[in-house]
C-alpha cells in the first residue's frame, strides 16, 4: 500500500469530492471558459481531475502524494493559469486562504 493509499484510509483530513459535487461546481462555475486550471490538492483519482480529463480541460493537477511531492505551500501555479479550484484539507483551510490570496497578490495565480 502506498503512502497515498494509507493517508485516504487514516487521515480523517483526508475526504474526496463525490463526482456529483464536481458536475455540479463545474456547471455553476462555467469550467469550460477557463484557459489553464490548477488543481493543487488532486492526485491521480480526484474526480475534479478525472472530470477535467473527460472535458479535455487544460490544467495542472498537483498533489503532496505525487511522484515530485508538490507541496501547495511550495509548488508554482502553472502558467497561465486563471483558475485554482480544489479540495483541500481543511486542517489547513486558513493557511491555504493565506497563501492564495499571496499568490495572488505576487500575480502568481
Amino acid at each position: 500500500m502506498t503512502t497515498y493509499e494509507k493517508d485516504k484510509i487514516t487521515n480523517k483530513d483526508h475526504v474526496a469530492t463525490p463526482r456529483w459535487v464536481v458536475e455540479n461546481i463545474y456547471n455553476l462555475i462555467h469550467i469550460e471558459n477557463y484557459k489553464s486550471i490548477w488543481f493543487p490538492f488532486n492526485n491521480y483519482d480526484s474526480e475534479f481531475k478525472l472530470k477535467a480529463d473527460e472535458l479535455k480541460l487544460k490544467y495542472k493537477a498537483t498533489h503532496i502524494f505525487d511522484d515530485c511531492g508538490n507541496d501547495f505551500f511550495k509548488t508554482e501555479p502553472p502558467k497561465e493559469c486563471d483558475l485554482l479550484i480544489s479540495n483541500p484539507p481543511f486542517a489547513q483551510q486558513n493557511e491555504i486562504i493565506k497563501h492564495t490570496f499571496e499568490l495572488i497578490e505576487n500575480r502568481k495565480n
